[in-house]
């Protein structure tokens, strides 16, 4: 009896002292979530820093479909973090999970940012035409034909899988469903301002996920 007392007595000191040894993200899940923000202020500076930096559009966007846009990331935001205030999840807390939502996250947001940067002045934050309009087939683009998207969900999958809450699912899959119409739309205008040469990019490429989609 007294072994077994003695074991049982150490058992709770042993979890302590193995809590300690453990990486600080184990120990600290609010990190991941504080990683998530940073990135998502990185891609908000850096769309923000480049948004007038774009060939001039043949279409122009109404205030009407800039202030859709304005609060329609709003509301995305507002999904993702809503665990914050509420303090409820739908997906379990596991460290292992919401790492690699960390992963996704910070990979999505890089994929973004590089394509945007090749893009560069051909870049329209609607289905615009740009003067001069140039197809751009580099880097990320030689994989997959809306690479930005691609990111931009990798992105709000990996916030998902840190935050947890019911919003933020709802969230990602709103957003994949209506960014997959816009590409439907986007695809149609590239056809017609680059007959023969977009309809060959697009037998050898995909639109979100290489080799699959």
């Amino acid at each position: 009896m007294n072994k077994m007392n003695s074991l049982y007595i150490r058992h709770p000191l042993y979890l302590q002292r193995l809590k300690k040894n453990r990486p600080i993200f184990m120990n600290n899940p609010a990190l991941f979530t504080w990683i998530t923000l940073c990135c998502w202020i990185i891609f908000i500076c850096c769309w923000l820093a480049l948004r007038n930096r774009t060939r001039e559009n043949i279409q122009f966007r109404t205030n009407r479909q800039r202030w859709l846009a304005a609060t329609g990331y709003v509301l995305i935001f507002t999904g993702l973090y809503l665990p914050l205030l509420t303090g409820a999840r739908l997906l379990p807390a596991w460290w292992s999970l919401q790492a690699t939502g960390v992963l996704l996250c910070i990979a999505g947001i890089g994929l973004c940012i590089w394509s945007r940067l090749l893009l560069g002045v051909n870049w329209s934050g609607g289905v615009a035409a740009k003067r001069d309009h140039e197809l751009v087939t580099k880097g990320p683009y030689r994989v997959v034909r809306h690479p930005i998207y691609t990111g931009f969900l990798m992105a709000l999958t990996g916030t998902s899988l840190v935050t947890g809450g019911g919003a933020a699912i709802v969230v990602t899959v709103v957003c994949a469903l209506g960014l997959y119409l816009k590409i439907t739309r986007e695809e149609t205008l590239l056809n017609e301002l680059f007959p023969g040469a977009y309809a060959a990019y697009r037998q050898r490429t995909r639109k979100l996920i290489p080799f699959l989609l």
